[in-house]
């Protein structure tokens, strides 16, 4: 029997995706072709109602076609209309044989280490490595928490093999992901992230390593030791801290724990250890709760910063969450302001990117005669190279959110 499975959302998504695929080799292969398919498998996510919205629309489309569907990931346990034919959430991804067999729907909040399940890869040369999963945060807004409940960090020695193993073959960079790295360890009362990354960086392998998202909640307070770590010359120069709001009174009802000065203070410090670095943050614009004057505190940060990464998601009720009882704003102001944000981003960044016009820059080369990557993580797009291949380029020009070299 023949399988079809796609992937929406996040990187501990995709990660999961592998472990299905490795749970199933053994009595079902897989196709790209879904029409082929006997069943499919999308790997589901919650965040927004949009994708909530494309997920169910794609389920009904293959209903139609006389195909099972069965959904994976964080939506069976965030929304009111799972039509799939049986799901499980996050916790469950073990009971995957049993949810096709039997057609049902298995939500068990058991904690499963997916750093010690093996994972059917492909030959890429850079690899996402879950740390964890969960959170501990208990924001007004968001479902997520639903799905993958509370954190749960995975075993140091688990990780530590599983990016050995990837070392191995022909991994050159590694993209450390959970919902919120800085948190990796609280669970067990010590925020053990730096600890984790200073024994990845003694591996005596040639690669690069990335840090995937941190909440500044959690971060502020390992600050000092990661801008240590970010010295070493296998660090990506790049940070990934979601803002959401620049306006502290909003960021209290959002129950975010930190405040607009310390996502400044943390930009300050990463800004200072090298001439080129990536800071990334999402904002959240239109929440119900958000005042023109907090938009525009919003824009000052922004501003301020000026992150060469910025995602712009307009507010999406979740049902369940605090926020989710609140009178929404306008359609139109949402996208009056997202549209603003991303002008001003586009403008900025596209400034910033024409200093780099006929600069000689070391790239890792990602993908063959396609994109690579600067010491910073700075995507470069070139016409030539082998992926894996470590070359200098001369950047000929750009775009607002690439440079182009050769």
């Amino acid at each position: 029997m023949k399988f079809y499975l796609e992937t929406y959302g996040c990187k501990l998504n995709q990660s999961d995706s592998e472990i299905i695929r490795n749970l199933l080799s053994d009595d079902y292969e897989e196709t790209l072709d879904f029409d082929s398919a006997n069943f499919i498998i999308l790997n589901t996510c919650g965040v927004i109602d949009k994708t909530e919205k494309k997920i169910i629309d794609k389920t009904k489309y293959f209903q139609k076609r006389d195909k099972k569907v069965y959904w994976t990931g964080c939506l069976p346990l965030i929304t009111r209309t799972n039509i799939s034919n049986g799901s499980i959430g996050p916790n469950n991804i073990l009971d995957i044989k049993k949810v096709i067999k039997e057609n049902v729907h298995i939500y068990n909040n058991v904690k499963i280490d997916k750093a010690s399940l093996c994972k059917k890869r492909e030959e890429n040369i850079f690899q996402s490595v879950a740390i964890s999963e969960g959170c501990l945060g208990n924001c007004s807004y968001c479902g997520s928490r639903f799905a993958r409940k509370t954190l749960f960090s995975f075993s140091k020695e688990n990780i530590l093999k599983e990016i050995r193993e990837v070392l191995d073959e022909r991994v050159k960079e590694i993209l450390l992901t959970s919902q919120g790295l800085a948190s990796y360890g609280l669970d067990r009362k010590k925020q053990e992230l730096p600890e984790l990354i200073k024994e990845i960086l003694e591996i005596k392998k040639d690669f690069r390593l990335k840090l995937g998202m941190m909440s500044p909640k959690y971060a502020k307070n390992i600050m000092d030791d990661l801008i240590e770590l970010y010295k070493d010359t296998k660090m990506y120069k790049f940070i990934h801290l979601p803002l959401q709001s620049g306006d502290n009174d909003l960021l209290r009802k959002m129950n975010r724990g930190y405040s607009a000065e310390d996502f400044l203070q943390m930009c300050s410090k990463f800004r200072k250890i090298s001439s080129d670095t990536i800071i990334a943050t999402d904002i959240i614009v239109g929440h119900p709760k958000e005042s023109e004057e907090a938009f525009q505190n919003t824009i000052r940060i922004i501003q301020k910063v000026k992150p060469d990464i910025l995602h712009v998601f307009r507010y999406s009720k979740r049902e369940g969450t605090e926020d989710s009882k609140l009178k929404e704003l306008n359609t139109q102001i949402k996208k009056q302001r997202s549209r603003y944000l991303v002008d001003l981003f586009q403008k900025y960044n596209l400034k910033k990117n024409k200093e780099f016009l006929n600069k000689e820059l070391e790239v890792l080369i990602i993908e063959d005669n396609n994109l690579a990557r600067t010491n910073s993580g700075r995507a470069v797009v070139v016409k030539n190279g082998k992926a894996g291949e470590s070359k200098k380029v001369k950047i000929v020009d750009c775009s607002w959110n690439y440079l182009i070299g050769q």
